[in-house]
């Protein structure tokens, strides 16, 4: 029953993590100066939800990593960079593309740093 409380609080954790104060999950347009307007289309009507569970280090990295690029993005392009709509979506493209001609061993190998 304790774990069964703890997956569920990890999930709605998870669930949050998507989500930046401030942020909401519509999509944007640029305007004259360039600066992104927020339309009436939603990231949810766009993309499809997933949940993962990750080491808490991987989640603190993940975060840093997010709150890095948004600021030199939006600093460089003057322009919105939304966690779900650009960041995870890139994230988990770079991920792919990295386990591209991977074999089995060299999976396992790669697996074998996260039980450290």
């Amino acid at each position: 029953m304790a774990k069964e409380a703890e997956e569920t609080e990890e999930t709605e954790e998870t669930g949050r993590a998507g989500q930046v104060s401030g942020e909401t999950a519509e999509s944007t347009r640029e305007t004259d100066e360039g600066r992104s307007d927020r339309s009436t289309s939603s990231v949810k009507d766009e993309q499809v939800g997933t949940y993962m569970y990750l080491p808490k280090r991987q989640k603190k990295e993940i975060e840093r990593a997010y709150t890095v690029l948004k600021a030199e993005y939006e600093y460089e392009y003057d322009a919105d960079f939304e966690k779900n709509r650009h960041f995870f979506p890139l994230l988990v493209q770079r991920g792919l593309d990295g386990l591209d001609g991977l074999d089995v061993s060299e999976v396992r190998d790669q697996l074998s740093e996260f039980d450290r």
